[in-house]
């Protein structure tokens, strides 16, 4: 079926299923929560090594269809159990301002640090991995994005953050903030965190003219990621966007059922030497969620 006949297919089906599917949700509140999740599992198990469920542009819910990708508020993202974040900020008059390309999401870097810091206090056993990325166009700054950074953390506190150049062991990171740096330190001090992309292996084709070669895509790295090394860090983007055909939220209802199902289908296997990595998402059904989560004890 031609890409276009098959958006306009599945647009007509997503009207009469609604807004809240076990793979997909465009609700404020998920269904089904698990806030506490990495408290069953033990110290010694690497980071790198872990299934943990994202979100691409976390506090995208701001600009038209092009730009939202969320419904979930940050809060509500953290008890479904969400645990990869990818922040965007763009660096205006030496403050942080949270944008999705020229779209303000009417919130900042420090807003989103708070809500993290709340969540952390209430659920020490989690961490949270932090894809921190300089976005837009910056304007009238004193001083590097770096220090505007480092003022921020240290307004938090710096022992929220475990500012290391790999990931940890889950028994590090409990209770603190991991940054994954997508910026420049230029020598102006030690990085906040690993380097991304660094080594890691990612997938992110995030332009799309076709569902069903996104698909592809997305699969493919999560078999590579499945039989990978345990302390590489594998991340899936399933998020992608094409301008006609393809607003975040239409792929997403064509991909993340595929992606659930897969993920079903993957827990019987016996064949595999790790976990499917960090999977990262737009518009996450909570059952989804879980089932990323699950693939920890499989």
């Amino acid at each position: 079926m031609d890409p276009l006949f098959r958006v306009l297919f599945y647009f007509l089906v997503a009207e009469v299923l609604g807004d809240q599917t076990p793979a997909f949700d465009s609700t404020e509140v998920p269904s089904v929560t698990w806030p506490d999740w990495m408290a069953s599992l033990p110290d010694h198990l690497p980071l790198s090594s872990l299934a943990i469920p994202g979100t691409h542009d976390t506090m995208a819910f701001y600009g038209g269809s092009l730009a939202e990708c969320q419904s979930w508020r940050l809060e509500n993202q953290y008890k479904a159990g969400i645990r990869f974040l990818d922040i965007r900020c763009r660096h205006y008059q030496d403050r942080l301002p949270i944008f999705h390309g020229v779209s303000y999401q009417r919130t900042d870097f420090v807003e989103v640090l708070i809500d993290t810091v709340r969540f952390l206090t209430e659920y020490p056993t989690e961490t949270v991995l932090m894809r921190v990325k300089e976005e837009y166009e910056p304007y009238q700054n004193t001083r590097s994005f770096y220090k505007s950074v480092a003022e921020v953390v240290e307004s938090i506190g710096q022992h929220w953050f475990l500012r290391t150049n790999y990931l940890p062991t889950l028994g590090e990171a409990r209770g603190k903030v991991i940054i994954l740096q997508n910026f420049q330190s230029l020598g102006e001090g030690p990085d906040f965190g690993p380097p991304y992309p660094g080594s890691m292996s990612i997938s992110d084709e995030y332009q799309v003219t076709d569902d069903n070669e996104k698909w592809k895509e997305v699969e493919r790295h999560l078999n590579v990621a499945q039989s990978g090394d345990p302390k590489m860090t594998y991340l899936t983007y399933s998020s992608g966007v094409h301008w006609l055909l393809y607003p975040p939220k239409n792929l997403a209802y064509l991909i993340n059922p595929r992606l659930h199902e897969f993920l079903s289908a993957i827990h019987s296997l016996e064949s595999r030497s790790r976990s499917v990595g960090v999977v990262i998402l737009d518009f996450p059904g909570a059952e989804l969620v879980r089932e990323i989560i699950l693939d920890n004890w499989k």
